[in-house]
């Protein structure tokens, strides 16, 4: 009985400790996936920047070709209001993508953190698991033990010692 109490209590602790690195693999794998999307989208938002700015230069260029065309000045007011109004619309669409980007980036910092923090918090949970599972079962083990009467000095009569002298 004894022995099957020990057994259990090793497996239990195993089987915390196994809980815990398997909890802080998961945790660490998504730290990783986050890790990967933030580069991801690194890329994404410098590539989407990239188009915006095409598509300026295109309608800028387009605009002054068409001045050509039509006979009228580039210095005409109107071109320049219009180009400076496509000019603001551009640079403020940058600023919303820009800001959009740092948002999901801080999102995306927190998810690490947190994944971190999972990983800690389940190697301290398997280990207080472990240690529990242990310290129960010397509890329990405690209970069924045959009670120790502790040291008992051996009581000796005159008739132990004849001989001696």
């Amino acid at each position: 009985m004894i022995e099957m109490m020990i057994a259990s209590a090793a497996f239990q602790a195993f089987g915390a400790v196994q809980a815990g690195r398997a909890a802080k693999a998961e945790a660490r794998m998504q730290r990783q996936q986050l890790e990967e999307q933030k580069k991801d989208a690194q890329l994404i938002a410098l590539q989407q920047s990239n188009a915006r700015r095409r598509n300026l230069q295109d309608f800028l260029a387009l605009n002054e070709s068409l001045t050509g065309v039509t006979g009228r000045d580039l210095n005409d007011r109107s071109l320049r209001a219009l180009q400076e109004r496509a000019r603001e619309a551009s640079d403020e669409t940058e600023d919303r993508a820009r800001l959009q980007f740092l948002t999901e980036q801080r999102q995306r910092d927190l998810g690490i953190a947190v994944a971190n923090m999972r990983a800690k918090n389940a190697t301290r949970t398997a280990l207080i698991s472990a240690t529990s599972s242990l310290l129960s079962a010397g509890a329990k083990y405690s209970q069924v033990a045959p009670k120790s009467v502790g040291y008992q000095s051996p009581t000796y009569t005159s008739s132990d010692f004849v001989g001696f002298r």
